[in-house]
């Protein structure tokens, strides 16, 4: 068996030997063309690297605004160093822009060729506002906001009273805060409530965590908020319930606590 396999071998090299001898015009031609379009593949990989035209020195700001459309800003953020539209990697613009700007949430980075990036940008949306020296705007996560007009925003009250002076673009470190906007997601979800004002989420007691929702007051407590939201939806749907003349909703024992507004 193994002579056999040998016998074989010796005759593929042969054979081979023979069509090389016969055809070494053709056989140098292959070679000098893959050569070529190596050559060709790596200078223009080189080109396309590093020729200045396809070099990027700003992003265009485009931002997608409340109703899901595009408005295009008259915005730039300068890239520097500038960046190859073919090496730029889209994470690290998209961290960078976040960066600068940590109003924005999201950064999508979007390349058209030669040179032309666009940052497709969504604001960060306020839902509450909290008192820590002046008022700031927060959104779900917690992130101040620059200050704008916050009127028709709930305020949440009753955080702890070492915070001062919160850093726009930063966290509020809050236990308290991340319990009250847990509070507003719940209510945010339930379809319920969606014509419904929240003007105040009081925390100053965790314990008897309550809230002022179209002018009544609903206190949770400190646990089950799914659980109570559910609650207060069919007490706002019950026929039966005069909801004008509730005055406050108490939630923390087993059975419901409505209390009347006096006339």
């Amino acid at each position: 068996m193994a002579r056999r396999r040998r016998a074989a071998k010796f005759e593929f090299m042969k054979e081979s030997g023979d069509f090389l001898r016969k055809n070494k015009a053709a056989v140098f031609g292959v070679l000098l063309f893959l050569s070529a379009v190596i050559a060709g593949i790596v200078w223009l990989s080189d080109l396309l690297r590093n020729s200045p035209y396809f070099d990027c020195r700003a992003a265009e700001i485009i931002k997608v605004g409340e109703n899901g459309r595009l408005e295009q800003k008259k915005e730039f953020f300068q890239l520097t160093p500038s960046v190859n539209i073919f090496t730029a990697d889209h994470i690290m613009l998209s961290n960078r822009i976040k960066q600068s700007h940590p109003e924005y949430q999201d950064v999508e980075i979007i390349k058209y060729l030669p040179n032309r990036i666009i940052a497709k940008i969504r604001d960060r949306r306020p839902v509450a506002k909290i008192k820590a020296g002046k008022i700031y705007q927060v959104d779900y996560e917690g992130i101040t906001l620059a200050d704008k007009d916050a009127e028709s925003l709930p305020l949440i009250t009753g955080l702890e009273s070492q915070l001062f002076n919160p850093t726009i673009g930063k966290p509020v470190k809050s236990k308290r805060l991340i319990r009250g906007l847990n509070v507003l997601a719940l209510i945010s979800e339930r379809r319920e409530f969606k014509d419904s004002v929240i003007s105040m989420v009081d925390l100053s007691y965790p314990e008897k965590t309550n809230l002022k929702m179209d002018g009544i007051t609903v206190v949770l407590g400190d646990n089950e908020y799914g659980r109570k939201l559910d609650m207060l939806a069919r007490i706002f749907k019950d026929p039966k319930i005069d909801k004008s003349r509730l005055d406050s909703i108490d939630f923390r024992f087993t059975d419901v606590v409505m209390n009347t507004k006096p006339r």
